[in-house]
């Protein structure tokens, strides 16, 4: 028993502090344990000095999967199951399993990673048997307190979402979604030319059929749908977007519900979508990130668009809309299917891995620019139940190195690290957030939260 401030704590958790260190996204595919320079073992001591350590998991883990999916995120992501204890080794203990590759091996895939999790203890979220299982939340028990996490994606390759069960059938294990709508604005004349095209190649009139085939609704006064798209007549042409209504409900829902049963809670969103800007997420991501700060989330953690997005401090909880890449290693996956080959215009049979990712590195962006091999550290401290500090360590993944090398993350140092913080800088200050940088390491000032 200890008095603090006045009060009597019998429990370490009624002080309602706790570490985090927060990470994007993790596409692992080699070891960590074995390498030894001095700045990765201080970022992996800084992970391993939190409490809570968190990582997007972006594979699908499993010996030997066999049936790569019809539709991937980009890449079939399959790897060993010794890979996620690369992770551990490095300090993560909490993971989420909701993003765009989760489903790259179909629902074998699936519940392979959630049995290699199961199997290890790994506390994990946003990937599960059923589409309930999947929006769940994971709890973690500590010293600090009881910890939940929720981890949704809104990037979906087709068939990767979970689906729900009833009575008489089995739900369909996948990942926990968020689905969204955008709607595009443009002008009269632009409307009246895109119109003209659906006229003239046969759009309009197969949409038609489709739609009395269908019996859908009739679309709303003002709009038009042209190849799935919604377009609307607008002075200011832009694109804005919301959350799908049952998939944030569906989700808040259990952000409420992990508030009443944990000390602390947070959200994992995997999310690729902009506004406009790449830099800039799209308007449901705000939307969605924000619901659950007031949902009661105690802090959202982003990731998906492979490169640094702004901090929010929002009724003084941080979100994160991305932290970027932790480990990006896909140049060095040992097995792809034919497909990923012909993507490239490769013989299956002929070429080898290394002209994949030749042609892949040659012809792809996200392949050829640093800030996408940049990316930081988030060291956040909650206190008496409130934010009390956000540390962030700038990260380069070999930005300038040989394939072999590239991908593994390293504490930056210098010019490269003030280039990245200052990054983050200009990117967050759109938010109000004001970000200060000492040497190599950021603060992110609360005065204003």
């Amino acid at each position: 028993m200890l008095i603090e401030g006045g009060r009597t704590v019998y429990f370490t958790a009624e002080r309602k502090s706790i570490e985090i260190a927060v990470t994007g996204d993790s596409l692992i595919t080699r070891h960590l344990s074995p390498y030894a320079e001095p700045d990765f073992l201080a970022l992996r001591d800084l992970i391993r000095g939190a409490d809570v350590r968190f990582t997007n998991l972006e594979v699908v883990l499993g010996q030997g999967l066999r049936y790569p999916a019809e539709y991937c995120g980009g890449n079939w992501l399959g790897v060993a199951p010794e890979l996620v204890d690369e992770l551990a080794w490095m300090g993560f203990n909490l993971f989420s399993t909701a993003n765009n590759h989760g489903g790259d091996f179909g629902t074998e895939g699936i519940l392979s990673t959630l049995r290699e999790m199961q199997s290890r203890r790994l506390v994990h979220a946003g990937a599960g048997e059923n589409l309930t299982r999947a929006r769940q939340p994971a709890y973690m028990d500590l010293d600090q307190g009881r910890v939940s996490l929720i981890g949704i994606t809104a990037s979906i390759p087709h068939g990767h979402a979970a689906g729900e069960q009833r009575q008489d059938i089995v739900g369909r294990p996948g990942v926990n979604p968020l689905r969204h709508e955008i709607t595009y604005h443009i002008t009269a004349a632009a409307m009246e030319s895109l119109k003209q095209i659906a006229g003239e190649s046969g759009i309009a009139a197969a949409a038609a059929e489709r739609a009395q085939y269908r019996a859908e609704k009739p679309p709303v006064e003002g709009e038009y749908k042209f190849l799935e798209a919604k377009f609307n007549v607008s002075d200011t042409p832009g694109l804005t977007s919301k959350p799908d209504a049952k998939d944030m409900e569906d989700s808040l829902k259990w952000v409420r519900d992990a508030r009443r049963q944990s000390d602390f809670c947070f959200v994992s969103v995997h999310a690729h979508d902009a506004q406009i800007e790449i830099s800039r997420p799209a308007q449901y991501i705000e939307t969605y990130c924000r619901a659950c700060i007031d949902a009661g989330a105690d802090a959202v953690f982003g990731h998906g668009p492979h490169i640094l997005r702004a901090i929010e401090i929002y009724k003084g909880k941080p979100i994160f809309y991305s932290l970027g890449n932790f480990m990006m290693q896909s140049s060095t996956m040992q097995h792809v299917p034919p497909e990923m080959y012909a993507k490239y215009d490769l013989d299956p049979f002929k070429a080898t891995l290394a002209d994949v990712w030749d042609a892949r590195l040659g012809r792809e962006l996200i392949r050829q620019k640093r800030i996408y091999y940049e990316s930081v550290l988030a060291r956040v401290s909650i206190q008496a139940g409130a934010l009390a500090a956000i540390k962030l360590y700038p990260l380069h993944l070999g930005t300038e190195t040989a394939r072999p090398q590239q991908g593994r993350p390293i504490l930056a140092r210098g010019e490269m690290a003030t280039k990245i913080l200052q990054d983050l800088q200009r990117l967050s200050a759109p938010y109000g957030t004001t970000i200060v940088i000492d040497g190599e390491v950021g603060t992110v000032s609360l005065g204003q939260a």
